[in-house]
């Protein structure tokens, strides 16, 4: 299993001082350090989210992540996601060329619609075309980077004609692409059907409501005969961890309740997407409370979990920690982040293996 480590970019006063332990500025200079840590700590990727006009201040993750580019070597830069249907294919394209020149190879990009509706508000779209609109952009985006002469057209942007996108990817090819779903099981299959990766948003409810979607996933790859290699499921949980189960509890849970009294407050002020009003549907209200999604304790405990999970999943290729959410200081995250690296990331290996 490959461990991931994940921030969607909240920027929250602490729920025990109810001031924030950084500015602005200082936030983002922790995402670059939790990049450099997490590279230097054996973590695969890092996924940064991207947000609009909300206490999210992530409006930008690929210029933060070509900031963590220039601190690391080996680990993975990626989005969590790139909201596909607001955005210029083109711009889009020409922004992670330039990432995946910078990072020699490393960009990698995951694709969603988010899940609050007022960002169609202010790009001017409606967000009953969503899925076309996204359907669309998709496919703009993997001919500017596989082909050097386009001859484009699409229902809702201009044309493109006798043009090569510039700068190439560092492979001259597309990057690898992700797909993010909580509840669709449509996107889950037709990830499968294109050989991209999938990103199980399993942060609310319980794992084994997601395992619907990742054999969806997984049945769809195999029959469109894809290198068995290529095909990932990858699941996001929240992860705290200490070398006390207790002292992780007492820590975790005051940030954890900030979070979601957050976003609580954030999708009844701006709307849901689509795909997150099915979810809700889907799952009831008891079960997103109790979140087994909520991996925290001691090493030997979230072991457990994690193991847990892989077997409600039907196996987990990529675990992605989020590890900072709710107003926590950015030392108290690198310490998490440090000790889930040096324990946990090789017990579970060694449990998976035995």
């Amino acid at each position: 299993m490959q461990f991931d480590v994940v921030s969607l970019g909240d920027h929250l006063p602490d729920p025990h001082t109810g001031s924030y332990n950084e500015t602005q500025a200082e936030r983002f200079q922790f995402w670059v350090e939790l990049g450099h840590r997490a590279d230097k700590a054996g973590y695969g990727a890092i996924w940064l989210g991207e947000h609009h006009c909300c206490d999210y201040i992530g409006s930008s993750p690929q210029m933060v992540l070509a900031s963590i580019a220039m601190r690391s070597e080996k680990i993975r830069l990626g989005t969590a996601v790139s909201l596909l249907p607001n955005h210029d294919s083109v711009r889009l394209a020409e922004e992670f060329a330039t990432l995946d020149l910078l990072s020699q190879g490393r960009a990698e990009i995951g694709f969603g619609s988010g899940y609050t509706a007022h960002t169609f508000d202010l790009f001017g779209q409606n967000m009953d075309d969503m899925a076309a609109i996204s359907a669309e952009n998709l496919s703009l985006l993997r001919t500017l980077w596989d082909e050097k002469d386009i001859d484009w057209s699409g229902k809702f942007r201009a044309p493109i004609r006798q043009s090569a996108l510039q700068p190439r990817t560092f492979s001259g090819r597309s990057i690898p692409i992700n797909i993010a779903t909580a509840s669709n099981e449509e996107n889950a299959r037709n990830a499968g059907r294109h050989g991209y990766k999938l990103m199980l948003m399993t942060v609310v409810g319980q794992f084994s409501d997601m395992r619907y979607l990742a054999e969806a996933y997984r049945d769809a790859y195999r029959q469109s005969d894809h290198d068995p290699a290529g095909m990932s499921v990858a699941a996001v949980a929240y992860v705290h961890v200490q070398n006390s189960g207790q002292a992780a509890r007492d820590t975790w849970f005051p940030y954890r309740d900030n979070y979601r009294a957050f976003t609580k407050l954030l999708t009844e002020s701006k709307g849901l997407t689509f795909g997150v009003r099915e979810l809700s549907k889907r799952i009831a209200k008891e079960r997103f409370i109790a979140r087994e999604a909520d991996l925290c304790g001691d090493p030997s405990e979230v072991t457990a979990q994690i193991l847990k999970a892989n077997t409600d999943l039907g196996g987990i290729d990529r675990l992605i920690c989020y590890v900072d959410c709710g107003g926590m200081a950015g030392p108290m995250v690198l310490d998490s982040v440090e000790l889930f690296a040096a324990t946990i990331m090789p017990a579970v290996n060694d449990a998976l293996a035995s």
